[in-house]
């Protein structure tokens, strides 16, 4: 039976979303790059003086909770995990367009909420950054905070706006509907367990000092002490071979060296 709201939420996570009914009447919503916040907002001003009343700019208003299109968004996918939708959020780690915190909507929390990185092999070969980015997502997945490190790192993830593909190239890979679809049939059903919505502002100036403190609070969660040490070991030797070539990924490093001793 169809469920109020399942139309707008497809339209409201991008044009290349798919809703699919899976073999087992099971409904999966799958997000690609959604603007589930917004592009960037440095973007909005270049496309305002361009066009200031196209659909493009309008897409700056997922970026205010309170506006007409966010709550709408926001009740929609209250109903669609109500009533089972399994909801996939999958981002590019190097997308020109959109952070990869709005492309996970990471404000938003719920068992049938599943978020994923997509990696193009073709330009970047696995480093302790994709890596790091995969941990943090697993954490969410398993109801862990990631105490904002994806929102964090977004900005220093950010794809060439002239040169990059990232924002379409997931869109091509046959793995990232499967992954939506196994996620939506190889999961529990769960009853009365409301959407978690935390509360949201456009990031402004970076505090340089807030990263090292965001890794040495996940990493002080018990849950990683005691069950994902193998992975923190892990990502402590990809820390040491990472040699990153931009100056912004650069500073993230340098940042990073604070809390060294805890990887």
């Amino acid at each position: 039976m169809p469920f109020p709201g399942c139309a707008y939420l497809y339209n409201a996570c991008g044009k290349a979303d798919r809703i699919r009914r899976c073999i087992d009447g099971s409904d999966c919503c799958l997000c690609n790059g959604g603007v589930s916040l917004g592009p960037f907002p440095e973007y909005k001003a270049r496309f305002t003086m361009f066009s200031p009343a196209s659909s493009a700019t309008e897409l700056f208003e997922f970026a205010d909770p309170q506006s007409t299109v966010s709550r709408k968004y926001e009740e929609a996918l209250r109903v669609a995990v109500k009533y089972g939708v399994r909801v996939t959020y999958c981002g590019s780690i190097d997308d020109q367009v959109v952070s990869m915190e709005s492309s996970i909507f990471s404000p938003v929390s719920h068992p049938y909420i599943y978020r994923a990185v997509f990696v193009d092999g073709r330009i970047h070969a696995p480093n302790f950054l994709s890596h790091l980015i995969g941990f943090a997502l697993k954490l969410r997945n398993l109801g862990v905070s990631d105490h904002g490190l994806i929102r964090e790192l977004s900005t220093a993830l950010a794809g060439s706006l002239y040169t990059g593909e990232g924002h379409s190239r997931l869109y091509e890979d046959d793995r990232v509907y499967d992954l939506a679809i196994e996620f939506a049939l190889e999961t529990s059903a769960i009853r009365d367990v409301p959407l978690d919505v935390k509360e949201y502002q456009v990031p402004t100036n970076a505090n340089p000092y807030v990263l090292p403190w965001i890794m040495r609070g996940l990493l002080e969660e018990d849950f990683v002490k005691t069950e994902l040490d193998t992975e923190v070991t892990e990502l402590l030797k990809q820390f040491d071979e990472w040699k990153p070539t931009t100056k912004v990924l650069k500073d993230v490093k340098y940042r990073l060296e604070a809390v060294r001793s805890k990887l």
